[in-house]
Formats: structure tokens, C-alpha cells, sequence
């Protein structure tokens, strides 16, 4: 690849379609735009922001006995989604069926050749036992919530309710992130840009994270637009070959940091927009460091450093001898804007959403309910977290074993630590909670959803491990700013 880009020569039109698209991304993603929020405060969003609020907003504007559009539109995502589901395990169950019929001698091997002349649809809809049961709870919730008919402890406004509320209520839905963002990412990872950083910064972040340099635009893409955001690159980039095992399993767990616009959010909910601006140091901070230690240790530094096999390499970010670093990055960007096509992106857009709308949103809403049911319910995250209230208590944070539950939670969904603290808890102890709730990364319902189903070498054990151990080393130094600062 070194020697094609030498022998390349950039046009003049890739290097503008370079420049134009990448600018038009980085302002979507990345330029923060001050406005006056619904509480008064002085806040900033990105331009992807207000288009996510604007699109959720616009359809929702739409209802029907007290549903917005969306909550439909997402009704028959997951009700399509389970019932192709149940079809393409018919028709698989029927060809084994067949095959063993006729003694072919290896059934199985047969059968998947079959399912590849089958086509997309089948191979889209055919998932694991695990994502089916995901797909039938997800479906059983969504139309007991619409009929208002089911266990109350199930469609409760702070259980399943609230769940679809998250998928599809609001401005900022899930539903509108998704559909915004299949169609946007392109800008970042397919016209250059992550190319030309990755060049021009490659020894700083190889030297800080053991990363390539193109992964900066992973962490600014989570910083300033979603989480969700940087996972769907890194899967992108490692399915493409631009990222080993390792490297992108180190990124999903690092740099996938929450919004700067749902950090705002957090803030509010939590009562600290007071001090958001120490708020948010603490936060980016603990993470750099937690960025710079994690890979370095186990289990990510046990993971293999090996690219895709049916892929192989297709990155380099070497500068040839004799080049300037920066020509070497604008011909890289060039070369690579030059390959990309509308077809590329809209291709692009529609694996994303596909792939996100038929596994993704019936997982997030079967899971988060079932985690909020038993927040509510049950003690078990008080008897899990016991050793955490333990580990609070000495590290002097106050009503320690009151909120240690409020440490965990956020293992499923980012978002539930917030609602557990509410205003009312002691100001470090929110101060504590809500920046761990944020620097912890790894929530199921949203990112862990994303990482498992992605070829990304990270099972959900190593998941629990990473957030435990993220957790351990964040809140000494999370609590020693607080003890500080506040």
C-alpha cells in the first residue's frame, strides 16, 4: 500500500473533496455552538445536536393518543426485526431438516453455504439465541406499553415506559441519534480525515495510548457527538482493516467517552451545573489517564495485535524518508477521498441502520428494562455493590453504602447512576458518582451492545472486567479533585 500511495499523484478534485467534506464534518461533529438551555443555563451543542433534537422533535410532533411518531416507527422496527427473526430460523430449521434427509455428509457446512446464496435479508435476520430472546422480550414490552396492558412492574413509567421514552420520546432519542448518525459518520472515516491525523499525530498517540494516530477521531467523534458515534467507527475501521484486534477492542473501552452535550445533561439531572466547568476537567482528565494505562495492562494488552484475516492490513501512517509529514498526510486524505462515492456512503448508511434497527434497539429496550426492573424490585444491586460502598467508605465519600448501587448501574445504562442520585445526595458524593457514571464508558444498553456485536474480540466478561476495573482505578482520583476543588 506504502508504494501505491508513492506512485499516487493526488487531483486536484480529491484534494477538495477531501477538504470540503471533512470540514463539513468536523463542523457537524465537532464545532460546539453556545445556546440558552430550558433551565437558563448557558450550555453548547453541536450542529449533529440540534439536527438529532430538531428531526425527534419534528416527527414526534406527530402523535397519536399520546405517542409520537417515533414510538410507532420504533414499534415496527422491533416487531419486523422479531418476526424475520422467527422466519429465517424457520427456513434455516427447514433446509438442516432437508439436508440431514438426503445424508449429506457435513449438514452443517452445507447449510451455510446455503444461507450465503440465501442472501442479505436471510443472513440480516438470522442472529444468536441470545438476540432472538432479546428481539421476543423487546416486542412483548413495546405493544404491552402502547396497550397499557402487562405487569405493572414491567410498564411502570420508571421501568418499561421509561425505556421507550429513551428509544423514542424526546428531542435527543436514541431513534433520531441513529438515524442521524448512519448517514453522517462517512464524513469522518471515508473522505481523509482520519488519514490525515492519523499521519500528523500517529508518535503522540502511539506514544500516549499504543493507538494509531487516525483513532484521535474516535475520541473527538464520542467527545462531541455520542458514544454510539465512536463505536460505529471503530467497528467500521477494524472491519475495514485499519484497526488490529487490540487496538480497536482498547478503543471501544476508552475513547468512547459520553457527549459533551450529554454530559450537560448529566450535570443538570445531578445538580451540578454549578460546577460543570471543574465537572467536566475531572471527567476528561481521569479518562486520559485511565486512556493511557488501560491497554497497557490485562486483559487488552493480552489481546492479540492482529489485523481481520479475510481483510488484512490496509493502514499506513509511515512518512517516507525524504517526504514532509504534512505533504505525506494531504496525499494520504487525497487518495482516499478519491475512492470514496455517493454509492460508498449511502451503502455505508444503510449497513448502519440495519444493522443498528434490527439488533440493536430490541436488545437496548429488552435489557434496560429487565436492568431497571431490577434496580426497583430487587436488592441485588445493593448486595453487588456492597463492596464498592466498602471502597467509598474508605476512600471518605459520604453516604458511601447509601449510593454504592448508584456505582454499578451504570454497567447497563449510562443514564440510570443520574436518575439513583437525584438532587438530593450530599454535593461530592454527586460530584463522585456522576463524573465515575461518565468515565466508567462501558454501558450494555448503548456501546456494550455495539462492542458485541461487532467482530471486535471483547466478550461481555471482559466487559464486566474492564467497567470494574475502570471503576477501582477512576474514584481515588476522581475523589481526590473533589477533596480539592469542591
Amino acid at each position: 500500500m506504502n508504494q501505491e500511495l508513492k506512485d499516487y499523484t493526488p487531483k486536484l478534485a480529491h484534494k477538495l473533496k477531501f477538504i470540503i467534506m471533512s470540514l463539513v464534518g468536523v463542523f457537524l461533529f465537532m464545532v460546539p455552538i453556545p445556546f440558552t438551555n430550558a433551565d437558563g443555563y448557558r450550555a453548547f451543542n453541536i450542529p449533529l445536536g440540534f439536527a438529532i433534537a430538531w428531526l425527534g422533535e419534528t416527527i414526534n410532533a406527530l402523535d397519536v393518543n399520546g405517542f409520537g411518531l417515533l414510538f410507532f416507527v420504533a414499534a415496527g422496527v422491533i416487531t419486523i426485526s422479531f418476526l424475520g427473526s422467527a422466519i429465517a430460523y424457520i427456513i434455516k430449521m427447514i433446509a438442516y431438516s432437508i439436508l440431514l434427509a438426503t445424508s449429506a455428509e457435513e449438514p452443517a457446512a452445507a447449510l451455510n453455504a446455503r444461507i450465503e446464496k440465501l442472501g442479505p435479508v436471510i443472513k440480516l435476520f438470522l442472529c444468536s439465541p441470545l438476540y432472538f430472546v432479546s428481539k421476543a422480550i423487546a416486542v412483548a414490552i413495546v405493544w404491552m406499553v402502547f396497550l397499557g396492558m402487562g405487569p405493572d412492574w414491567l410498564i411502570a413509567s420508571f421501568t418499561g415506559d421509561l425505556m421507550m421514552d429513551l428509544i423514542s420520546a424526546g428531542g435527543s432519542n436514541l431513534m433520531s441519534i441513529f438515524i442521524i448518525l448512519g448517514i453522517t459518520i462517512p464524513l469522518l472515516t471515508d473522505f481523509g480525515l482520519m488519514e490525515f491525523l492519523g499521519t500528523l499525530i500517529r508518535k503522540v498517540i502511539r506514544f500516549l495510548f499504543t493507538l494509531p494516530g487516525r483513532s484521535s477521531i474516535d475520541l473527538l467523534g464520542s467527545w462531541f457527538s455520542s458514544s454510539a458515534a465512536s463505536v460505529i467507527i471503530t467497528r467500521q475501521q477494524h472491519e475495514k482493516g485499519f484497526y488490529t484486534d487490540r487496538e480497536a477492542a482498547a478503543i471501544c473501552v476508552n475513547f468512547t467517552l459520553v457527549s459533551l452535550p450529554f454530559t450537560f445533561v448529566i450535570a443538570s439531572t445531578v445538580g451540578l451545573m454549578g460546577h460543570f466547568p471543574l465537572f467536566y476537567l475531572v471527567i476528561t482528565v481521569t479518562t486520559i489517564l485511565l486512556a493511557i494505562l488501560m491497554p497497557r495492562i490485562w486483559p487488552l494488552s493480552r489481546i492479540k495485535n492482529e489485523y481481520l484475516p479475510d481483510v488484512g492490513k490496509q493502514i499506513d501512517e509511515e512518512v517516507p524518508k525524504g517526504t514532509s509529514m504534512f505533504s505525506w498526510a494531504v496525499k494520504s486524505a487525497s487518495r482516499r477521498a478519491g475512492q470514496t462515492g455517493p454509492n460508498d456512503v449511502m451503502k455505508s448508511g444503510a449497513s448502519n441502520w440495519l444493522n443498528i434497527f434490527m439488533d440493536l434497539i430490541p436488545v437496548i429496550l429488552a435489557w434496560g428494562t429487565i436492568a431497571l426492573v431490577l434496580v426497583e424490585f430487587t436488592d441485588i444491586f445493593d448486595v453487588l455493590a456492597w463492596p464498592f460502598g466498602w471502597y467509598m467508605n474508605i476512600l471518605g465519600v459520604e453516604g458511601a453504602f447509601d449510593y454504592a448501587p448508584a456505582t454499578i448501574v451504570g454497567f447497563i445504562d449510562m443514564f440510570i447512576p443520574a436518575i439513583l442520585l437525584g438532587t438530593e445526595a450530599p454535593l461530592a458524593t454527586r460530584f463522585i458518582i456522576g463524573a465515575l457514571s461518565i468515565v466508567q464508558i462501558i454501558y450494555l444498553a448503548e456501546t456494550g451492545i455495539l462492542i458485541l456485536k461487532s467482530r471486535i474480540p471483547l466478550n461481555i466478561g471482559h466487559l464486566a472486567i474492564l467497567f470494574v476495573m475502570r471503576t477501582i482505578i477512576a474514584l481515588p482520583i476522581i475523589v481526590l479533585f473533589a477533596w480539592l476543588f469542591l
